[in-house]
């Protein structure tokens, strides 16, 4: 054996006891899973900032969230995208069983439309200003904490006791069949 690979197999070993010392319920139980999630989050956010703002944009998007959130007026398409990241969040939790990657897939998505603000000229009574790159990131973390927050943890109650009741029958719903 080489120092190459004990080296690698403390390092491992180390890298599993940190793990060990989170709560499964933080960082889930099968980590590749809960990496992979996190992964498809990044990608997420990133694709939800190019598409929110090159289309509708991000002040529309905050603009029918207000309206919807004030009662001024009820928009279907805030509902149903505050329904759909309930769902995912709930499928995240029951796959990877883990709060972090499920917070993460959630809060992707308005960060990513908060992000969606970068360049984007807005008006100061005589100045005009664009929207910095640190500005959009304070944007993004404010709105995916104020709104991914709350859907992340409903997300995760749903899934994770979705789980539960599919672990605590075998996946079985309902009365048993007895044929005959």
């Amino acid at each position: 054996m080489s120092s190459d690979d004990s080296g690698l197999r403390k390092l491992h070993q180390s890298g599993r006891s940190l793990v060990s010392a989170v709560p499964s319920w933080l960082v889930g139980n099968r980590l590749d899973r809960s990496m992979v999630t996190v992964l498809l989050a990044a990608v997420l956010g990133l694709a939800v900032a190019v598409g929110a703002g090159t289309t509708i944009g991000s002040d529309r998007v905050a603009d029918l969230v207000v309206e919807t959130w004030t009662g001024a007026e009820f928009h279907v398409e805030v509902a149903v995208a505050a329904c759909l990241l309930v769902g995912i969040g709930a499928l995240s939790a029951a796959i990877t069983s883990g709060f972090l990657p499920t917070f993460a897939l959630v809060a992707s998505v308005p960060f990513g439309i908060g992000l969606g603000r970068y360049g984007t000229v807005y008006a100061v009574e005589q100045f005009t200003m664009v929207v910095s790159l640190p500005e959009a990131i304070a944007d993004g973390t404010g709105a995916a904490i104020v709104v991914g927050l709350p859907l992340a943890v409903l997300g995760y109650l749903v899934g994770a006791s979705l789980r539960r009741i599919a672990g605590s029958n075998g996946g079985r719903f309902g009365p048993r069949f007895r044929p005959g």
